[in-house]
């Protein structure tokens, strides 16, 4: 599971069971998975893919975790663009249920959003990962009647 691009309104994902490309509206995302009685903030669950149906999950990087081994890599690219999907998704108040603070208050959640140092650095086109033509998402190919 990728995601390649983040926009003002929509995440460009790619399935990793069929490779069809899917543009997800942030509207259509919130924070947090219930397992059991726990809801866990970190990760996001993304809608079954339009193309094979498979659900896959966005996981937030833990507070304090160390820095990536290969700065500038795809996987390095992949987790700023998850954290800030993530924190972007927290500030809109997209967030389960259980998430959502009693009373209108701050949420608990954590929210570390990309610096604007860190998005000119690493993304100057854009919140976006370019990589070879081969890792890009496809378009679902459409059912013939």
């Amino acid at each position: 599971m990728a995601i390649h691009e983040v926009t003002a309104e929509d995440v460009l994902q790619r399935c990793a069971r069929c490779g069809s490309g899917n543009r997800l509206a942030l509207d259509s995302l919130e924070v947090g998975v219930a397992r059991r009685e726990d809801v866990d903030d970190g990760l996001v669950q993304l809608p079954p893919c339009p193309a094979c149906r498979s659900t896959e999950f966005l996981i937030r990087a833990d507070e304090g975790e160390s820095e990536h081994p290969a700065p500038g890599s795809f996987g390095h690219l992949h987790r700023l663009l998850v954290g800030h999907l993530h924190a972007e998704l927290v500030q809109r108040g997209r967030l389960h249920t259980a998430l959502k603070p009693k009373g209108g208050g701050a949420s608990k959640v954590l929210v570390s959003p990309l610096s604007q140092e860190a998005q000119e650095r690493w993304f100057p086109q854009g919140l976006r990962i370019a990589g070879p033509p081969d890792k890009q998402p496809r378009a679902p190919e459409e059912s013939s009647r």
